[in-house]
């Protein structure tokens, strides 16, 4: 909050709800004990920037990635081998980092985010909505970001909604308390997102959502321009019925038609908000392959800096323009808030270009500095807002279940028992977390298993589940399934048999099977609550067999 906040004596959200208001929540923020501390910690320095020519000025820009509503510290890590681990991430922390380095350049920074900041998130978010992301954004003084995949979860009524205000009132808005009882957690003074997205090309076929392709912005007296996309596989992540009216045009060619418009408008400075990622090769942050490297290779020269996302990795590379003059510059920080993008560009005062650039992804250590007070109390309030639901033990694993592996096999056994199935399908990527061994709480489940899709259940032949099995391993590249259920080799092609699978599953365009052959298809529950009722059934006695 430094640019809202100077002196930090009232904060931007005291500015929206009034001082009495703001100063009631603190107050109950500091019973919880969600203060700073009277001592901050020490910060470790900055790097202060070199000296600019007469002719030239340095700006920042900070950016963030695939926050997925993480408000509190994803998790703990050791800084060096041996050492003691320390908590990363946490919205008042990252917030904090972000003020920290924004304080090398004063009145040179613009903070920025590449989209996925909501959608998949935990409990402390998704149970209100991701209203307390949008809110905790809104403190965090972003400049412009972008659409993410997973901002359309929920469809373009919900993502409108979020980023324009209001209570919902879709029929969503309804959650089930620990007693099972329904509750609308949707705040009716939500003020949705308070700074600029762009979303250059998702086409909405109804015009409702209304963003822009672009954003400039000045600072020190020159123009930077933000160009907005969105990996066109984000119809791969979401339910049909929610993507149908927008289409995703190819990232390149829309980033260079946006950036001869802008050079028209007489900005040359040029940066890319891309929802679309890439992986390190051999765990080199500085080599990479993915979707944003091929596009940025089709971009034009003309673009200078690329803030990735999607893949949650981490990048800091280079990819040379096509015309062999220059390169542009393809950074991405992780996920959670666990790192951020910290880019430096020097650019002519009279030209506008950028004439040198660099860039690092520093993690997110708690332990370097004070969280951000009024971000602090933000979340403390949502916590307090739960009422212990969170904490509720769900039962007790012998063994921890790994997210690439185990727990996916537990997610299909227990789907299977939920649809009281023969058979049961769930794919690679349908847990967001592993489960450690030991007690499990509702927040760790949640977690694990944060996307709530609706199991479906049907009636398919053998033969329509032999299809199924066969077309995972057609797709390009394949898609293995975890499958509950019988062997291959003893179906009976002409035998019917009550399957269960996902709804997202359902949609994707290499299992036909399921539309062609299922029959009398209808919803069981969701994917955590099956999984729930797995742990809650036999995690006390069995561990995670049976």
């Amino acid at each position: 909050m430094l640019r809202s906040l100077h002196l930090r004596a009232i904060s931007p959200e005291a500015k929206k709800v009034g001082l009495a208001a703001f100063l009631s929540a603190t107050a109950f923020a500091a019973v919880l004990g969600i203060t700073a501390p009277a001592q901050a910690p020490v910060e470790r320095s900055v790097a202060a920037p070199a000296a600019a020519s007469p002719d030239s000025v340095e700006l920042q820009l900070l950016g963030v990635n695939d926050l997925h509503g993480r408000l509190e510290s994803p998790k703990a890590v050791r800084r060096e081998t041996g050492g003691a681990p320390v908590d990363i991430g946490g919205v008042a922390a990252l917030d904090a980092h972000l003020d920290r380095a924004e304080r090398s350049h004063p009145g040179r920074t613009i903070r920025v985010h590449a989209g996925d900041m909501v959608g998949a998130s935990p409990l402390l978010s998704s149970r209100f909505h991701d209203e307390p992301t949008v809110r905790a954004m809104n403190l965090m003084d972003f400049d412009v970001g972008t659409l993410g995949n997973h901002e359309f979860d929920e469809g373009g009524r919900e993502l409108t909604r979020l980023l324009r205000g209001g209570q919902r009132s879709d029929g969503g808005q309804f959650k089930r308390d620990a007693a099972g009882r329904k509750a609308n957690t949707s705040a009716p003074d939500f003020e949705g997102v308070d700074f600029p997205y762009i979303a250059a090309n998702t086409v909405d076929r109804e015009g409702r959502l209304g963003l822009p392709p672009t954003r400039v912005i000045e600072r020190a007296g020159v123009k930077v321009g933000f160009i907005g996309v969105t990996t066109t596989a984000t119809p791969n992540h979401v339910l049909d019925e929610y993507t149908e009216r927008f289409e995703w045009l190819d990232i390149s060619d829309t980033v260079n038609r946006q950036a001869s418009e802008l050079r028209r408008r007489g900005v040359e400075a040029i940066v890319v908000l891309a929802h679309s990622g890439a992986y390190d090769v051999n765990g080199d942050p500085g080599a990479a392959a993915g979707e944003i490297i091929d596009e940025a290779r089709e971009m034009t020269g003309a673009v200078d800096v690329v803030i990735a996302g999607h893949t949650h990795s981490r990048l800091n590379t280079r990819v040379a323009n096509s015309d062999g003059l220059g390169d542009k510059l393809v950074v991405e920080a992780n996920s959670y808030g666990a790192a951020f993008d910290r880019v430096r560009l020097t650019l002519d005062l009279r030209s506008g270009d950028v004439t040198a650039k660099s860039a690092d992804t520093p993690t997110t250590w708690n332990d370097e500095v004070a969280p951000d007070p009024a971000v602090a109390a933000l979340v403390a309030r949502y916590r307090a807002a739960l009422g212990g639901m969170g904490e509720r033990t769900v039962g007790r694993l012998a063994e921890g279940l790994e997210r690439a592996g185990s727990l996916s096999e537990v997610a299909a056994r227990a789907q299977r028992r939920l649809a009281n199935a023969d058979v049961a399908f769930v794919e690679g990527g349908n847990s967001r977390g592993s489960l450690a061994e030991g007690m499990v709480t509702y927040d760790e489940l949640f977690e694990a298993s944060s996307y709530e899709h609706q199991v479906m259940r049907m009636e398919m032949t053998g033969a329509g589940v032999r299809r199924v099995l066969e077309q995972q391993w057609e797709a390009e590249p394949d898609a293995p399934l975890h499958v509950a259920g019988p062997d291959e080799a003893a179906l009976d092609d002409d035998a019917t048999y009550v399957v269960a699978a996902n709804a997202l599953l359902m949609d994707q365009d290499q299992f036909t099977a399921f539309r062609e052959y299922g029959r009398g298809v209808r919803p069981v529950g969701t994917d955590l609550e099956a999984l729930e009722g797995w742990i809650s059934s036999r995690g006390r006695e069995t561990g995670v067999g049976g």
